[in-house]
């Protein structure tokens, strides 16, 4: 089939496959009223089926495999209306959808459902529904589930499911390490950027789903720094791919932590933005160039303005790890469009001290401080 039509099915089976899934929800919600309607039953039933059918005709098998059993499910349902709805039950179908609805969120993704990911969630649900099988068996025989012990107890602490992290971390970690070299490797674009923060969103789920604290606080850095467009992929990939490998191993070795921020990594963090002032005085201006330090060989002045103008330089991209860009190609133009800045051939001008460019400096951040109010911002 020619690629472009089977996008375009793919697109129309995941637009009917969201309305199929959105009345299997509204069913299982209110599952104890469901069973009182046959015609909402049928109305479930009917959506596992459809969305069963469409991923066997576009070879999805594992969307496929989840929906049969949920049909299925379903069906056991309509025929045997009697059976006594309990919350164990509707946590467990609740459980499964959820699962379904994963498999249709990847396929909708910027990667797609691959082979690999797919296997992962239906080896992922696999407990879940024999455990939901076992509890239908249990119900259907007019077993309820063990009322509670009332007596007041001290509450443990859930128990870390060591066998599903080290699954997850040995499997989906390393798909996610692929994606990530692979958009590295890509034109750098926002919406390549966009697509390598999303991995670190679903790197950081992965990380609350087993309480891994160290592990998300390091993927958010890594989240920070591929957003910031002045850090180069080529500078970025060696670096974060290092960073989230060993973290990885840390996981896998039940030492998470001893996960933590590397000193390259914590480099390429932005600073804090600081908001600008709107509407400089000539006071302002006095102070920002009074800000300058005296001597070549001086340390740098760690005063308010000279941190205000080095934040500015870094928000606008005028600076790149710590260090003014070169300017020297570059040529100022007072009459730039409108909502552009100037071109900013004053910056090399800007810490040298006394500089002869002094004039030409003042000048020219004056008209800067005109295009900002141009621009609004």
């Amino acid at each position: 089939m020619d690629p472009e039509k089977q996008k375009q099915i793919t697109m129309y089976f995941i637009e009917e496959a969201k309305e199929h899934l959105q009345t299997i929800e509204a069913g299982l919600l209110d599952l104890e009223s469901m069973l009182e309607d046959p015609e909402t039953i049928n109305e479930v039933f009917r959506a596992a089926h459809s969305i069963k059918g469409g991923a066997a005709m576009l070879g999805f098998t594992s969307i496929q495999h989840l929906a049969h059993i949920l049909e299925d499910h379903f069906k056991v349902l309509r025929e045997s209306s009697k059976i006594s709805v309990d919350q164990e039950l509707q946590t467990l179908f609740l459980k499964g959808f959820d699962k379904l609805q994963e498999l249709l969120d990847l396929l909708q993704g910027p990667f797609g459902l691959t082979k690999d990911a797919g296997e992962a969630v239906v080896k992922e649900s696999d407990p879940i529904f024999a455990q939901l099988k076992a509890h239908f068996e249990r119900l259907l025989n007019g077993q309820t589930t063990t009322v509670p012990d009332t007596s007041i107890r001290v509450p443990e602490t859930p128990k870390l499911d060591l066998k599903a992290m080290e699954a997850a971390f040995q499997s989906d970690i390393p798909v996610k390490l692929r994606d990530m070299l692979q958009l590295f490797k890509q034109p750098d674009s926002p919406n390549t950027r966009q697509n390598l923060q999303t991995i670190c969103t679903q790197l950081i789920n992965t990380g609350n789903q087993f309480k891994l604290s160290k592990w998300c606080e390091m993927i958010d850095a890594v989240r920070s720094v591929v957003s910031n467009p002045n850090n180069q992929f080529r500078v970025l990939a060696p670096i974060v791919i290092k960073e989230v490998k060993q973290a990885q191993e840390l996981v896998l070795r039940q030492r998470p932590q001893e996960i933590a921020i590397s000193a390259q990594l914590r480099e390429l963090i932005p600073a804090p933005e600081v908001p600008l002032r709107s509407e400089p005085s000539v006071d302002d201006l006095s102070d920002f160039f009074a800000a300058a330090p005296s001597v070549v060989t001086a340390p740098p002045v760690e005063d308010k303005a000279t941190k205000q103008w080095q934040n500015l330089g870094d928000r606008l991209g005028w600076r790149k790890q710590g260090a003014w860009i070169s300017t020297a190609a570059l040529q100022f133009s007072n009459a730039a469009p409108e909502g552009h800045l100037p071109a900013p051939i004053w910056l090399s001008a800007w810490e040298k001290p006394k500089s002869s460019q002094g004039e030409d400096l003042k000048t020219q951040y004056a008209a800067l401080i005109a295009k900002l109010s141009d621009c609004n911002i």
